[in-house]
C-alpha cells in the first residue's frame, strides 16, 4: 500500500513536533513546516534516524506564497496530501482588554486564525483530488477555543475561537467529498515551557497543578499525538466538525 502523506505545520517543537515524530512512527510521510530551519533540519534527521520519512519545508504562515509553496512541495515530494494537523501558533504576555495592543491581536489573528484559514484552502483543494479514500484536517484550537481565560488575551482567545467555527464551516462544506474536518482542544501541556513548573516544590506544584485540572497532570505531547492519529483514522472516519478535547477534565469544571 502507498504510503499515506500529512503536513504538520508549528511542528519544529512542541506538540507540533511530537505528532510528526509519531506519523512517522506510523509509516506516513512527514511534511514538516515551521520557521525555523534549523529545528526543522533536526527534526528530519530524528525521523530518518529511526526509519522514517520527513521533509522540511520552511513555512511563515502569515505569508501565502509561503503556504502554497509548502503544499506544492508536498505534492511535488509525494504525490498526494491525506492529512493535515494545523498546530502553528503564537502566545505573548497578554495585557488587560482596555490596554491590548493593537501590533499583537493583528498578529495572533495572521498566525493563529488567517494563517489556519489559507492553510485549509490549500489543504481542501488538494484533497478533493483523494475523494477514493478519507481524507484529514486536524486544527489544533486549544481549550481557550471554548471558554475565556486570564492567562489569555483578546487576541490568542478571538484566534482559537474562530478555528473551531473554520473547523465546523469546512466540516459541513467537504463531508460529501469524504474529507472530515476537526479540532483538538487541548489543556496545558507538558513541553520544555511548561518543565519548569515540575520543578516546583511539591506542595505548590500540587496545588497549582490541581487547579489546572481535576488530574492534576499535564497533559503529555504523545497522547495529543495519539489522539489527532485516531481522528486520522478510519474509526473517526464519521467524526466531522468536531473538537476532540484533551484537557483532563479542565473544561468540565467551568
Amino acid at each position: 500500500m502507498e504510503p499515506k502523506t500529512i503536513i504538520v505545520t508549528g511542528a519544529t517543537s512542541g506538540i507540533g513536533k511530537g505528532v510528526a515524530i509519531y506519523f512517522a512512527s506510523k509509516g506516513i510521510n512527514v511534511v514538516a513546516a515551521g520557521r525555523r530551519e534549523d529545528l526543522g533540519k533536526s527534526l528530519v534527521e530524528e525521523i530518518k534516524d529511526t526509519g522514517g520519512n520527513a521533509i522540511f519545508v520552511k513555512t511563515d504562515v502569515k505569508i501565502k506564497s509561503d503556504i502554497i509553496n509548502l503544499h506544492d512541495t508536498a505534492i511535488n515530494n509525494f504525490g498526494k496530501l491525506n492529512f493535515a494537523f494545523n498546530n502553528a501558533g503564537i502566545f505573548f504576555e497578554e495585557a488587560k482588554f482596555h490596554e491590548y495592543d493593537d501590533n499583537i491581536w493583528d498578529e495572533h489573528i495572521a498566525v493563529g486564525l488567517k494563517g489556519i484559514y489559507l492553510c485549509m484552502k490549500s489543504q481542501l483543494s488538494l484533497m478533493l483530488n483523494n475523494q477514493d479514500s478519507h481524507s484529514v484536517i486536524v486544527n489544533n484550537a486549544s481549550t481557550v477555543g471554548s471558554r475565556g481565560s486570564e492567562a489569555s488575551g483578546a487576541g490568542y482567545t478571538a484566534a482559537k475561537h474562530g478555528i473551531l467555527g473554520l473547523t465546523k464551516q469546512a466540516a459541513v462544506e467537504y463531508a460529501k467529498f469524504n474529507i472530515t474536518v476537526n479540532s483538538i482542544s487541548v489543556g496545558p501541556t507538558l513541553t520544555d515551557a511548561t518543565e519548569k513548573i515540575l520543578e516546583m516544590e511539591t506542595e505548590a506544584r500540587n496545588n497549582f497543578l490541581s487547579e489546572l485540572n481535576p488530574t492534576g497532570e499535564l497533559i503529555e505531547i504523545e497522547s495529543i499525538a495519539e489522539a489527532v492519529y485516531f481522528l486520522c483514522s478510519s474509526g473517526a472516519s464519521m467524526i466531522n466538525g468536531h473538537s476532540l478535547t484533551i484537557d483532563g477534565g479542565q473544561l468540565a469544571k467551568l
